[in-house]
């Protein structure tokens, strides 16, 4: 395409504001929106990111990358000796792949037209990939069309990649070539490269969804009276049951979990699933993988009846818990340490892990039957507390008959209801010191330190609660653990059921301590029940398990993972003398996202001075 304007034309509007008359009207709009950025008019090439940016960059972009790679490589071989260039950028104008003639690349490194180029309009004004970005449409841009004198030797013709389902901006394809050559083909390869892409990212897509419904159609046989939903890598819903919309809001905050998602959808499963149950911390909530790579997740609301089945058996005393393996023991033998004193008792762990039968536990070391008051804090309200406050509610009843009270995710609760309990709190736990007074537990599936790092739960409140800290593992970090738990679980749906006892074989235990169970005791109870249920020999095999429990080899690739992960971490730590912020923004993560990987990985933290 020939340039609208010649250079007089763009001298006259830099230096006199005059508008040319032959100009493009999407020209035109873009100089006005670039003149605004005056730091920009003198740059001779676009602004770079680092290589770690880059490559962050990339991974973000993978299902894009992965469909476009074939096609951009068929591209690249017909543009090799053309003198033409094809780009892939990201949605902020990040050039991601080039490939081409290589004389022309070498030329276009010079002005950072490669990779890891910023070429959005805030970064290097008017151009034909920052445009298309901006309009979302195809766009070409020749010479002195361009908006800063140095990028005017080249001409452009790019076009955005929409996602053929949701339309969501993914990225631009970009033709390029060196101003005034023939660029006649350049606007129709650019429009037919990003068809073509378009065409690949919906057959991935209908690869995700139906490994998404393939997963769902297996899990539903544990949640079969519970409500679930589906969703996508987009948050896009896939599947809903009928009550699902009108029970969310019990559970906690849909929209944030959709929002969460989307932000944090690259961390790995565990924190990503853990940063999601903050939203919702009474749901189930497990994160869909394949090949590596998050592609939706799944919430379960469990039903009332389920739920009021959650608390466990009388049996469960800390005893019993501690016969977990050496983990356990040590866990238990603080907990018992902890229930002889005052202190509030503060347990955290993943959803799922038994953290409530642990609090149980704990109640009955010092207060058995006394009554035991689990309280969701998500569901108070202003004005239930200030009734509290004139003695009217379970809260003050159990505190002043000295029970216990165990406080259910109180980071999930408003800024004004958190302030209300403390002042209930405050007022209403003397200074008596003997078995009668009123035991304080809470439970958190978030790490409570860095939502008081994030402003999510208020500092008063967080140091009333936190008086000594104990965290559960998760199961998979306890194999010892599945076999004792699953011979549990069964003894207790026989008793229920009248149904016969369950065995398992050797090669099926196996297999149950090889797996990474994402929903850890809470999925294994449920894998259990189901298997009781439709069981008629009453010996579970290898061929009665679903086919998700066969996975050692991916527990393995989880593990060394999260080895990997644990090494790059202290070597962050190191490299930075204890400075968590530091260390934070070395591994390019969020400082609170840096305390949840501490905690998960059971890496002390350093004193608070060091950062």
């Amino acid at each position: 395409m020939a340039e609208s304007i010649q250079k007089e034309d763009w001298e006259r509007f830099r230096a006199l504001g005059k508008v040319p008359k032959s100009i493009r009207e999407l020209v035109l709009q873009s100089w006005r929106r670039a003149e605004t950025k005056r730091d920009i008019l003198s740059l001779k090439r676009a602004p770079r990111v680092t290589a770690r940016e880059l490559e962050a960059l990339r991974q973000r972009s993978s299902a894009l990358r992965c469909s476009a790679e074939p096609i951009l490589n068929r591209a690249g071989e017909l543009l090799r000796d053309t003198g033409s260039i094809v780009l892939m950028c990201d949605p902020e104008g990040v050039v991601l792949d080039a490939d081409g003639d290589r004389t022309v690349l070498e030329r276009a490194s010079e002005n950072h037209l490669y990779l890891g180029g910023r070429w959005n309009e805030e970064a290097i004004g008017t151009n034909a990939i920052g445009t298309a970005l901006h309009l979302k449409r195809p766009v070409q841009i020749s010479g002195v069309e361009h908006f800063c004198e140095e990028i005017q030797r080249w001409s452009c013709a790019a076009t955005p990649v929409l996602h053929p389902v949701n339309g969501m901006l993914l990225g631009v394809v970009d033709i390029s070539t060196p101003a005034g050559t023939n660029q006649a083909h350049a606007a129709l390869m650019s429009a037919a490269l990003a068809t073509e892409i378009g065409g690949g990212l919906r057959e991935s897509y209908e690869e995700e969804r139906q490994k998404l419904i393939a997963r769902l159609l297996s899990a539903r046989r544990y949640w079969s009276n519970d409500e679930v939903l589906l969703f996508d890598r987009f948050g896009d819903d896939i599947y809903a049951t009928q009550r699902f919309p009108e029970r969310a809001p019990d559970f906690g905050d849909l929209d944030a979990v959709r929002d969460r998602f989307q932000r944090l959808r690259e961390d790995p499963p565990v924190h990503l699933s853990s940063d999601l149950a903050e939203a919702m911390p009474m749901a189930e909530i497990e994160i869909v993988e394949d090949g590596g790579e998050t592609i939706g997740a799944m919430i379960v609301l469990p039903s009332r009846h389920r739920r009021r089945q959650l608390p466990g058996d009388p049996t469960l005393d800390l005893s019993w818990i501690a016969a977990g393996g050496n983990g356990m023991e040590q866990l238990c033998k603080r907990a018992a340490r902890l229930a002889a004193s005052p202190l509030p008792i503060l347990i955290e762990g993943e959803t799922g892990v038994g953290k409530e039968v642990l609090a149980r536990a704990i109640a009955r070391e010092t207060h058995r039957g006394q009554t035991f008051e689990l309280i969701y804090c998500g569901e108070l309200t202003p004005d239930s507390l200030r009734r509290e406050r004139d003695g009217e509610g379970r809260i003050t009843r159990v505190l002043r008959a000295g029970g216990v009270l165990c406080f259910d995710e109180p980071s999930a609760a408003p800024d004004e209801v958190q302030s209300l309990l403390f002042q209930l709190l405050k007022g209403e736990i003397g200074a008596r010191r003997d078995n009668h007074a009123p035991r304080v537990i809470t439970l958190s599936g978030c790490n409570l330190s860095a939502a008081l790092e994030n402003g999510q739960i208020r500092s008063d409140l967080f140091f009333k609660l936190n008086g000594a800290a104990l965290q559960v593992p998760p199961l998979r970090d306890r194999p010892e653990d599945v076999h004792r738990l699953a011979r549990f679980f069964a003894e207790r749906s026989r008793r229920a059921g009248g149904i016969r006892s369950l065995r398992f074989t050797p090669q099926t235990v196996d297999h149950l301590q090889a797996y990474h169970w994402p929903g850890n005791v809470r999925q294994l109870r449920n894998l259990v029940e189901q298997l009781a249920a439709v069981s008629l020999s009453g010996l579970i095999e290898l061929g009665d398990l679903p086919p998700e429990i066969f996975a050692p080899c991916e527990a393995r690739t989880e593990a060394s993972l999260r080895s990997s992960e644990k090494q790059r971490i202290l070597a962050a730590l190191a490299a930075a003398n204890g400075n968590l912020t530091e260390t934070a923004k070395a591994l390019g993560i969020a400082r609170s996202t840096l305390y949840l990987k501490l905690d998960a990985h059971r890496i002390e933290r350093p004193p608070r001075a060091a950062g």
